[in-house]
Parts: C-alpha cells; sequence; structure tokens
C-alpha cells in the first residue's frame, strides 16, 4: 500500500512540474511570434521622422547662417512632385501614394448609353441639405439614372435650406461639361422635353436612405414605366454604398471628373489657396460646420442653457424620428467638436502653422473668444477681401 502511493506520487510529481514548462514554452513561441508581427519601432514613424527633420534644419540654419525656416519650408515643399507621388514620409506625402493609381474607367462590359438609355424614360431628383451634401446626391442621381436606364435632367438645387442659397447648378458647375463627359454613361438634358407633345408633371416619390439597386429596379422602375417622369425628392444619401464595380466607377467619373467647378469659384479657390501660403507654406482648412442646423440634428450638448434647448428643440422638430440623447451621443464620440475642442486640437499641432477661416457660428460671442489662442486667425473676408469675396458671389473675380 506504501509503495503503491510512493509510485503514485512519483507520477504525479513531473506532472506539476509539466504545467509551468508548457506555460513558459507557449510565452517563448508567443514573444517569438510578436517580435515578426510588431509594428515598425516609433523612429520610423513618419510624422517623428518629420519632427526631426524639421529639428535638425534648426540645427543646421542656426549654426550655418544659410537662410531662414520659411526658405527651408519653402525648399521642402517645391520638392513635391506633379506626379501624384511622393518624396517623403512626413505630414504632407507619403511614399504609398505612387502605389495608388486612377481606375474609374469601365470595363467593356459596360455598355454605351446609346443602347441602355430606354425612350420615355426621365429621372428628375430634388436635392437636400448643403453644398456637399447636394454634390452626393447629383452623383447618386447619375448612377440611379444608370440603374433605370433612363435620361436625367440636369438637377436643381436645393434653395429651401438652411442657407436660402439661390444659386442654380450652372452657378456652382459647368453643366455642359457635366453633360457632354457622361455622355457615353447616361443620357442628360438640361429641361424636360415635351413627351407626346406636351410636357408630362413628373410622378413624385421618395426612396428610403441606401437604397440597393434592387431597391431601384422594385420600387421607383414600375413607376417609371408607368409615369414616363419620376422626380424623387428630399435626395440625399439615397444610393446604397455598395455597389457593382462598374457603378461604383462611375461615381467616380461623376465626382472626380464631370463636376467642374465654375471659374469664377475654380479663380477664388486658387486665389484664397495663394494668399493663404503667403502667411505660411503649410496649412489646414477645417470647415468647423458649428452651426444651428447640423448642432440640432447630432442631437448633443453644449452647454448653452435653456436658451440653446429652446433654440435647438425647435429646430429638431422637423425630423421626426429624431430622439437626441446628448449623453451617449458624447460618449461615442458622435458631437461636432465645439471650437475650444477645434482650437485644443489645432494648438497641439503647432498652432503657428494652422490657418483657420471662421464663418458664422452658432452662439459666436460665446465660442470666438477662444479663437484668440490662435496665432493665425482669418475670416475669408479678410484673406480674399469683401468686395472680392461679393463680386465672386455674383459671377466676376479680379
Amino acid at each position: 500500500m506504501v509503495q503503491s502511493r510512493r509510485r503514485s506520487g512519483n507520477y504525479r510529481c513531473p506532472r506539476r512540474a509539466a504545467l509551468p514548462a508548457a506555460a513558459l514554452l507557449l510565452f517563448l513561441l508567443a514573444a517569438v511570434a510578436l517580435l515578426y508581427v510588431s509594428p515598425p519601432p516609433l523612429a520610423d514613424h513618419p510624422v517623428l521622422a518629420s519632427s526631426r527633420r524639421r529639428r535638425s534644419a534648426h540645427t543646421l540654419l542656426n549654426s550655418s547662417g544659410a537662410g531662414s525656416m520659411e526658405e527651408f519650408e519653402r525648399r521642402e515643399i517645391s520638392r513635391a512632385p506633379t506626379n501624384g507621388s511622393a518624396v517623403r514620409d512626413d505630414l504632407w506625402g507619403s511614399k504609398l501614394a505612387s502605389k495608388f493609381y486612377g481606375c474609374s474607367n469601365s470595363s467593356s462590359r459596360f455598355l454605351d448609353s446609346n443602347i441602355t438609355t430606354q425612350p420615355e424614360r426621365y429621372l428628375m431628383i430634388v436635392t437636400s441639405g448643403g453644398l456637399n451634401q447636394q454634390r452626393t446626391g447629383i452623383i447618386d442621381a447619375v448612377v440611379a439614372a444608370r440603374i433605370l436606364n433612363a435620361t436625367l435632367v440636369v438637377p436643381k438645387l436645393d434653395q429651401a435650406s438652411f442657407w436660402k442659397d439661390s444659386s442654380n447648378f450652372s452657378d456652382i458647375f459647368y453643366a455642359d461639361w457635366f453633360i457632354s463627359s457622361l455622355s457615353k454613361d447616361v443620357k442628360i438634358v438640361k429641361e424636360l422635353p415635351h413627351i407626346g407633345g406636351k410636357l408630362r408633371a413628373p410622378h413624385r416619390m421618395r426612396v428610403p436612405r441606401k437604397c440597393t439597386e434592387r431597391c431601384y429596379l422594385n420600387r421607383v422602375l414600375p413607376a417609371l414605366l408607368k409615369k414616363h417622369v419620376i422626380r424623387l425628392t428630399k435626395f440625399d444619401y439615397r444610393l446604397a454604398n455598395r455597389l457593382q464595380t462598374d457603378l461604383q466607377k462611375l461615381r467616380c467619373r461623376v465626382n472626380y471628373h464631370a463636376l467642374r467647378f465654375t471659374a469664377p469659384i475654380q479663380e477664388m479657390g486658387e486665389k484664397l489657396i495663394q494668399r493663404m501660403r503667403e502667411r505660411s507654406m503649410y496649412f489646414i482648412a477645417l470647415h468647423l460646420r458649428f452651426e444651428p442646423d447640423m448642432l440640432a440634428f447630432s442631437g448633443c450638448y453644449y452647454g448653452g442653457g435653456e436658451k440653446e434647448r429652446r433654440e435647438l428643440g425647435a429646430i429638431r422638430k422637423r425630423w421626426k424620428g429624431l430622439h437626441p440623447n446628448p449623453e451617449k451621443g458624447r460618449r461615442q464620440g458622435r458631437c461636432p467638436l465645439t471650437p475650444e475642442e477645434e482650437i485644443l486640437w489645432a494648438q497641439e499641432n503647432d498652432p503657428t502653422k494652422c490657418q483657420k477661416a471662421l464663418s458664422l457660428i452658432f452662439e459666436q460671442r460665446k465660442h470666438v473668444v477662444g479663437c484668440i489662442l490662435l496665432k493665425s486667425t482669418h475670416g475669408s473676408e479678410r484673406i480674399y477681401g469683401r468686395a472680392q469675396r461679393a463680386e465672386a458671389r455674383e459671377g466676376r473675380v479680379s
């Protein structure tokens, strides 16, 4: 009996010792594996590399007395290639840029619009929101017309939104170029023509957000075949993000090639950039968008007390399905940055080289006080000139 116990004990001891040994072996294997999958050292990080290069430049300039830091920055930015690639790893470029190339050309399976477009099918849309949302709606409208094999009528811009902007499509974009550049993809006309000798009233309908290709074929096409002219209302984000490759490429062709700003807008933008670079070779243009309608839609609270709750609450009534939860939105990072938060971010990113253009913001008197922390804060009128900006709005840029 004793011998049996000893024998049993002798067998147990190695088993207890084997467990720590196995754990140690697994730990060593995991450590070796991490060596192969770990990210590159921080010394190779592009931002840190850029900081080291700037410090080296300061040291070199101070010791040699050759030129200024502004001259060094000018030489640095002049090294940026014009062919889309980058020469170094830093904030303003990436060696990975050379790996990307344009791929929006259609495949051989994407038939010409002369073949696909069916007679007496016309699609009209009612854009909605700010210019960025309207631009997205225009892009999606072209793709929707292609899905429906319909002729697209040049969209009318939203003139009833928060900004009450009276601009038409041709005031912002080149309509003729828009039509001609997409002629092989979708047939586009400026105005709804007469059908059967008379001008038909469009049938109004709305599709759900992110409506898929099948959704358009099931919901819109039957009405289009019956009514011949369809007007899709509140057309913002009404097309699915994921589409077949050729339709996604069509999206790219519309966005990056077909939608061109008119000459006055293009010239104004180039002049703004030129004048910004006179103050600093590097700058960041940030659209803060701290405006009542955006803040109301976010459902967040910004510390304005009862006055804020009353004003934003009145705006929120237009969105019946909006159920704001300020605390949850803030925890999830869904609340737009306040001017103070944006300034803190700018301060962390070298405020001497951060130019910020101010526009009208909600509770401006309260929030704009913090903007004095920025060393380079300019309004668009200061950069461009009040008279010149007014001329640009009217289509005259000097």
